[in-house]
Protein backbone atom coordinates (compact mmCIF):
# COMPACT_ATOMS: atom_id res chain seq x y z
CA UNK A 1 0.00 0.00 0.00
CA UNK A 2 1.41 3.41 -0.97
CA UNK A 3 0.75 6.62 0.90
CA UNK A 4 1.19 10.16 -0.40
CA UNK A 5 1.77 13.35 1.58
CA UNK A 6 0.70 16.82 0.41
CA UNK A 7 1.85 17.76 -3.10
CA UNK A 8 3.14 15.60 -5.91
CA UNK A 9 6.61 15.46 -7.41
CA UNK A 10 7.50 12.90 -10.05
CA UNK A 11 10.91 11.61 -9.13
CA UNK A 12 13.23 9.70 -11.39
CA UNK A 13 14.97 7.58 -8.81
CA UNK A 14 18.39 6.12 -9.31
CA UNK A 15 19.94 4.01 -6.63
CA UNK A 16 23.68 3.61 -6.33
CA UNK A 17 25.17 0.47 -4.85
CA UNK A 18 24.50 1.10 -1.19
CA UNK A 19 26.46 -1.75 0.30
CA UNK A 20 28.41 0.66 2.51
CA UNK A 21 25.30 2.37 3.89
CA UNK A 22 24.58 0.86 7.29
CA UNK A 23 21.01 0.24 8.39
CA UNK A 24 19.86 0.45 11.98
CA UNK A 25 16.25 -0.21 12.83
CA UNK A 26 14.90 1.01 16.14
CA UNK A 27 11.63 -0.76 16.81
CA UNK A 28 9.22 0.26 19.54
CA UNK A 29 5.52 0.18 20.29
CA UNK A 30 6.20 2.06 23.52
CA UNK A 31 8.43 5.16 23.23
CA UNK A 32 10.12 4.17 26.51
CA UNK A 33 11.26 0.77 25.18
CA UNK A 34 13.43 0.70 22.07
CA UNK A 35 15.14 -2.36 20.60
CA UNK A 36 17.80 -1.94 17.92
CA UNK A 37 18.61 -4.40 15.15
CA UNK A 38 20.79 -4.19 12.05
CA UNK A 39 20.25 -5.33 8.48
CA UNK A 40 21.91 -4.91 5.12
CA UNK A 41 20.89 -2.00 2.91
CA UNK A 42 18.11 -3.02 0.49
CA UNK A 43 17.84 -1.43 -2.95
CA UNK A 44 14.78 0.54 -3.97
CA UNK A 45 12.93 -0.82 -7.01
CA UNK A 46 10.79 0.85 -9.64
CA UNK A 47 7.93 1.57 -7.22
CA UNK A 48 9.27 5.02 -6.35
CA UNK A 49 7.33 7.53 -4.35
CA UNK A 50 5.62 10.54 -5.88
CA UNK A 51 5.25 12.74 -2.83
CA UNK A 52 6.86 16.03 -1.97
CA UNK A 53 7.46 17.53 1.44
CA UNK A 54 7.60 21.05 2.82
CA UNK A 55 10.28 23.46 1.67
CA UNK A 56 13.46 23.51 3.71
CA UNK A 57 13.66 26.44 6.14
CA UNK A 58 17.40 26.07 6.80
CA UNK A 59 19.63 26.66 3.81
CA UNK A 60 21.69 23.65 2.74
CA UNK A 61 19.99 21.27 5.19
CA UNK A 62 18.97 17.83 3.92
CA UNK A 63 15.32 17.80 2.85
CA UNK A 64 13.00 14.79 2.86
CA UNK A 65 11.14 15.16 -0.44
CA UNK A 66 9.30 11.82 -0.66
CA UNK A 67 8.28 8.89 1.52
CA UNK A 68 6.65 5.63 0.52
CA UNK A 69 5.48 3.22 3.21
CA UNK A 70 4.67 -0.41 2.44
CA UNK A 71 3.06 -2.55 5.12
CA UNK A 72 4.84 -5.93 5.32
CA UNK A 73 3.11 -7.36 8.42
CA UNK A 74 0.75 -6.17 11.13
CA UNK A 75 2.23 -2.87 12.40
CA UNK A 76 5.47 -3.42 10.38
CA UNK A 77 6.54 -1.32 7.38
CA UNK A 78 9.29 -0.83 4.84
CA UNK A 79 9.91 2.89 4.43
CA UNK A 80 11.48 4.29 1.24
CA UNK A 81 12.73 7.83 1.78
CA UNK A 82 14.01 10.26 -0.85
CA UNK A 83 16.35 13.01 0.32
CA UNK A 84 17.74 16.04 -1.48
CA UNK A 85 20.88 17.47 0.08
CA UNK A 86 23.94 19.60 -0.60
CA UNK A 87 26.35 16.75 0.13
CA UNK A 88 29.92 18.01 0.13
CA UNK A 89 32.57 15.63 1.40
CA UNK A 90 34.51 17.20 4.26
CA UNK A 91 31.86 19.91 4.77
CA UNK A 92 28.69 18.03 5.57
CA UNK A 93 26.25 15.53 4.11
CA UNK A 94 22.98 13.75 4.86
CA UNK A 95 24.18 11.06 7.26
CA UNK A 96 20.87 9.61 8.51
CA UNK A 97 17.10 9.79 8.44
CA UNK A 98 14.50 8.83 11.04
CA UNK A 99 10.89 7.70 11.15
CA UNK A 100 9.40 9.08 14.33
CA UNK A 101 6.25 9.88 16.26
CA UNK A 102 5.18 13.52 16.09
CA UNK A 103 6.33 13.81 19.72
CA UNK A 104 9.87 12.75 18.72
CA UNK A 105 9.91 9.04 19.72
CA UNK A 106 12.02 7.22 17.10
CA UNK A 107 10.58 4.12 15.38
CA UNK A 108 13.38 3.62 12.86
CA UNK A 109 16.69 5.13 11.79
CA UNK A 110 18.66 4.65 8.59
CA UNK A 111 22.37 5.54 8.86
CA UNK A 112 24.08 6.82 5.70
CA UNK A 113 27.85 6.38 5.82
CA UNK A 114 28.97 8.51 2.88
CA UNK A 115 27.94 11.60 0.86
CA UNK A 116 25.67 11.21 -2.18
CA UNK A 117 26.91 14.32 -4.00
CA UNK A 118 26.59 12.77 -7.47
CA UNK A 119 23.20 11.18 -6.78
CA UNK A 120 20.57 13.82 -6.03
CA UNK A 121 17.94 13.29 -4.90
CA UNK A 122 18.65 9.80 -3.57
CA UNK A 123 16.40 7.13 -2.09
CA UNK A 124 17.15 4.54 0.57
CA UNK A 125 14.93 1.95 2.26
CA UNK A 126 14.49 0.83 5.84
CA UNK A 127 12.71 -2.45 6.60
CA UNK A 128 11.17 -3.68 9.83
CA UNK A 129 9.85 -0.35 11.10
CA UNK A 130 7.18 -1.12 13.73
CA UNK A 131 4.48 1.55 13.95
CA UNK A 132 1.55 0.94 16.31
CA UNK A 133 -1.91 0.73 14.74
CA UNK A 134 -3.19 3.68 16.77
CA UNK A 135 -0.76 6.05 15.00
CA UNK A 136 -2.18 7.59 11.86
CA UNK A 137 0.73 9.92 11.07
CA UNK A 138 4.50 9.90 11.55
CA UNK A 139 7.25 12.27 10.50
CA UNK A 140 10.41 11.49 8.57
CA UNK A 141 13.40 13.78 9.11
CA UNK A 142 16.89 13.87 7.56
CA UNK A 143 20.05 14.61 9.55
CA UNK A 144 23.10 16.55 8.41
CA UNK A 145 26.50 15.27 9.56
CA UNK A 146 27.48 18.74 10.83
CA UNK A 147 24.23 20.59 11.69
CA UNK A 148 22.11 17.68 12.87
CA UNK A 149 18.35 17.72 12.22
CA UNK A 150 18.11 21.19 10.71
CA UNK A 151 15.54 20.83 7.90
CA UNK A 152 11.78 20.49 8.13
CA UNK A 153 10.49 16.92 8.63
CA UNK A 154 7.87 15.47 6.27
CA UNK A 155 4.64 14.32 7.95
CA UNK A 156 3.04 11.28 6.26
CA UNK A 157 -0.08 9.19 6.81
CA UNK A 158 0.57 5.62 7.99
CA UNK A 159 -1.20 3.15 5.63
CA UNK A 160 -2.34 0.58 8.22
CA UNK A 161 -4.51 -2.07 6.58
Amino acid sequence: MRIAAAGVLALAMSVCGAADDAVTTAVSTDPGEVESTSASAPDVGENGSTTHGPANDAEDCPEVVAVEMTQTASEVFTVDTTIRSMDIEGVGYADAWEVRHLDGAVYGERILTHPHANEQPFTRSLSGVAIPTYLTRVEVAARDSVRGFCGAPLVVEVPHS
